[in-house]
């Protein structure tokens, strides 16, 4: 990836969580519900995002479009960015 398409992406922070089984669960449901609106998001860390983005607009009153969260996710995340220049690069060359 560039130093330009780097720059852009935020900064990634290592954090230790726990989860029960019911968290796993809801993110499942998560996950159900998300890809009803065309958009795959599949990695447990992505939906934790997706989670706290919904969250997030809830606590503050704001609506909330699964679409926008769906792709801000996706769009976000480092693995996905160099996965979608790979296939740039492939179908351009």
């Amino acid at each position: 990836m560039d130093g330009q398409n780097q720059d852009s992406l935020p900064k990634r922070v290592v954090r230790t969580i726990t989860l029960t089984q019911e968290d796993l669960s809801l993110l499942d449901g998560i996950e159900r519900m998300m890809s009803k609106t065309g958009q795959r998001i599949k990695t447990d860390s992505k939906l934790i995002r997706a989670a706290i983005q919904i969250a997030n607009k809830s606590i503050n009153g704001e609506n909330c479009d699964l679409m926008e969260v769906a792709e801000k996710v996706v769009r976000e995340d480092g693995r996905t960015m160099s996965k979608l220049l790979e296939k740039s690069k492939r179908q351009a060359g």
